[in-house]
């Protein structure tokens, strides 16, 4: 039997929150009738990683591989072994128990083809604002102490913290 799919729903103001409540009863209902028993949960909200985070990654894998040997996706896998998997081993039990069951077994190399494409597992994806802001600085203090030279976040007087493209 597949395990059953949450039902999560965000809610910012209280107008979107009134409108999930709305929704509630019937979810509620169907899931009773499902699984038996629920638990409900309503938690602070961690933001994701932003577009802005994420664009810049992407920048920087690109700025490598202009300068190393590597290609760009070669570097985004590599980060996301070396500096993603730790943040979120280190952050979510669910995330360590299958990436140590799956993926920790095997090889180096199967691990970093197992981050890029086409598979491309997820660990960037999973991450909260402030955990990409920490792969971020990891991965710039990682290629800048290589001699990369990087976009920098800090131009045109950004907040290094929100990793808006300076470009």
């Amino acid at each position: 039997m597949s395990k059953p799919k949450q039902y999560v729903s965000r809610a910012g103001t209280l107008q979107e929150a009134m409108a999930t409540v709305a929704k509630l009863a019937g979810v509620v209902t169907e899931a009773i009738g499902r699984w038996g028993e629920v638990e409900i949960i309503v938690r602070k909200r961690e933001k994701r990683r932003s577009w802005e985070q994420n664009k810049l990654q992407r920048k920087w894998c690109a700025e490598a591989a202009a300068q190393g040997d590597m290609t760009a996706e070669e570097y985004r896998g590599f980060c996301k072994l070396h500096f993603g998997v730790p943040i979120l081993r280190r952050d979510s039990e669910a995330f360590r128990e299958v990436y140590d069951r799956l993926i920790r077994p095997r090889d180096y190399a199967e691990k970093l083809e197992l981050m890029q494409e086409p598979i491309d597992s997820q660990v960037t994806r999973l991450m909260t604002a402030a955990q990409k802001t920490e792969y971020l600085d990891a991965c710039w203090q990682h290629f800048t102490s290589l001699g990369f030279r990087l976009t920098d976040p800090n131009l045109k007087g950004m907040d290094p913290a929100q990793y808006k493209e300076a470009a």
